[in-house]
């Protein structure tokens, strides 16, 4: 398993970046959502996910997660791009969601179906009391015999309705765990001791906390909404997209020294920021170029056509 490798301008982000949960949640709302990553272990299809203690020399359990893998079944398997739904920071507690968050059998389950008992009929109760006060041994066993009769017709409607009842249920159960296996699931970053909390409050902490289950895909940055979020991106090139030869940092004018004039230009108004969206083809290579201000924020290498 490879180490992820943080470019310059996450480290921008690794300080605090407020000391209320709020402010650090805006923060990683809107660096992870809506984002792809590549899950490196099968997740469990539930809203309890995988809870993952960074602190800790051994940070995950994976007998519970085959635990909760046994009893829910595998929504997400080792390998799949799954985008990042929701990232929710409660206390000690980072939620990380993937694909939906996970099914939640208290939010999420389609309920059970309850039938409540038979109650006596008006006969069954006139007879019971019809038993009590006879005194003829013979009439008091005609009449016990035929309360036995009423009761048994009672139980055995009871018996009905509980096995269509059940029947409901497991047609329920067996729904909910088709839907549990396209809802996603969820990393928990727990942190226990509150001196290095802040530490897994920032996109960097997340990612580093999650770095052995989760390829970040070479996450970086999101596109800036104003002028001061520029600083965000770095001043000079990083390395190459593999196979473009294009990378964050480059001009325009050094991306169309290579690849010529764009095939086709999207522009988008993100803030007070225009940003470009350019594709370029080059033989049999393809690919998708955003700018800001002329500088290359992100670069998408495209399956040639």
């Amino acid at each position: 398993m490879k180490p992820i490798v943080f470019c310059a301008p996450l480290l921008l982000l690794a300080v605090p970046v407020a000391a209320d949960d709020e402010a650090a949640e805006r923060v990683l709302k809107r660096f992870f959502e809506g984002r792809s990553v590549v899950v490196r272990l099968d997740m469990p299809a539930t809203s309890d996910g995988i809870d993952v203690y960074p602190e800790r020399e051994d940070p995950l359990d994976y007998s519970e997660v085959g635990d909760r893998i046994r009893s829910s079944g595998v929504a997400l398997h080792e390998g799949e791009r799954v985008t990042v739904t929701k990232v929710k920071v409660k206390d000690d507690l980072t939620e990380f969601q993937l694909g939906g968050g996970g099914f939640s059998s208290f939010k999420d389950s389609s309920g059970s179906v309850y039938v409540p008992a038979t109650p006596k009929s008006s006969q069954e109760k006139e007879l019971e009391r019809e038993v009590k006060a006879e005194t003829d041994p013979g009439r008091r066993r005609r009449l016990q015999r035929l309360l036995d009769e009423r009761r048994r017709e009672r139980e055995a409607e009871d018996a009905h309705n509980r096995a269509l009842a059940e029947a409901a249920n497991e047609m329920r159960r067996e729904r909910d765990r088709r839907r549990a296996l396209e809802m996603g699931s969820r990393f928990n970053v727990r942190v226990e001791r509150k001196d290095v909390r802040a530490t897994f409050l920032t996109p960097e902490g997340v990612m580093r906390a999650l770095e052995k289950y989760v390829d970040f895909l070479d996450l970086g940055p999101p596109l800036p909404e104003r002028a001061e979020d520029l600083r965000m991106y770095p001043t000079s090139p990083s390395p190459p997209a593999a196979g473009t030869g294009v990378s964050k940092g480059m001009t325009r004018a050094q991306v169309e020294e290579m690849f010529g004039e764009p095939l086709r230009e999207d522009e988008a108004q993100e803030g007070v920021l225009t940003v470009r969206v350019a594709s370029y083809r080059r033989g049999d290579e393809r690919v998708e170029v955003t700018y800001v201000e002329d500088v290359v924020v992100r670069v998408t290498p495209l399956s040639p056509r």
